[in-house]
């Protein structure tokens, strides 16, 4: 009887993202100042559009709010939770 012999390969990878224009602003839902990062930054952290944000941002739980201009900003540690 021949035996067999099994190989297994793990790779594991590190991934790195740094974000340069975050925003310290109030988050309602955390109640204290945190990080925000606009929907273009959020979407660059996730792979997913804008679109995609926008539509899962409730049911992930991000907290959102706006800026005075009225940019859609995300608070970072609820998108760090999620992620």
């Amino acid at each position: 009887m021949a035996t067999q012999s099994r190989t297994e390969i793990t790779v594991e990878t590190d991934r790195v993202l740094i974000i340069r224009r975050s925003v310290r602003a109030w988050c309602r839902q955390c109640g204290r100042e945190v990080e925000m990062l606009s929907l273009g930054e959020a979407e660059a952290l996730t792979a997913a559009s804008e679109r995609e944000l926008c539509a899962s941002a409730q049911a992930l739980r991000w907290h959102l709010s706006e800026n005075q201009q009225g940019t859609c900003l995300v608070c970072l540690e609820s998108l760090r939770k999620q992620l």
